[in-house]
């Protein structure tokens, strides 16, 4: 729920900026685009919420049946992987509309970065749980690389 709500903090941001009638036409229509993208995360992060529930139960069940559990387990590893994923391109959109913004609606972007983090790091810690133990087919070498990569972008 975090990264929803930083997405549609950025939302609001740009949405107030497009109010301001002496924007000038390039900065409005970066703005529109934004607007849109932050609306775009903010239902992705929604979805990957559900799918991620829907990903870590069916791990379970796998588990207790004693099969597919492979399959399983790459779900619940791929949708928190989808999760930072969606939290990197919203922080990076942030920063691109902070120098627009004045202290006040800066404050909220703030915020917003501070909530995508919170969704990263919560993400990035159940890719890296659901992805320990038995590793066959040596993915867990580039997932640990992904993630490294994701973090570094984030905290840029």
């Amino acid at each position: 729920m975090s990264g929803a709500l930083g997405c549609s903090l950025a939302g609001m941001v740009g949405r107030i900026l497009l109010s301001r009638p002496r924007r000038a036409k390039a900065s409005r229509v970066r703005l529109q685009r934004d607007v849109k993208t932050a609306d775009r995360l903010a239902a992705q992060f929604q979805a990957l919420i559900q799918e991620d529930a829907q990903a870590y139960c069916a791990l379970l069940c796998a588990q207790k049946a004693d099969r597919g559990i492979a399959s399983a387990r790459r779900r619940a590893i791929q949708t928190p992987i989808r999760i930072c994923e969606a939290a990197v391109e919203a922080t990076d959109l942030i920063r691109s509309m902070t120098p627009l913004a004045g202290p006040y609606l800066g404050s909220d972007l703030k915020a917003g970065k501070a909530l995508l983090r919170g969704a990263f790091e919560s993400a990035l810690t159940m890719a890296a749980i659901n992805s320990q133990g038995p590793d066959p087919d040596g993915r867990n070498k580039i997932i640990r690389r992904t993630l490294t990569r994701l973090q570094k972008r984030i905290r840029s």
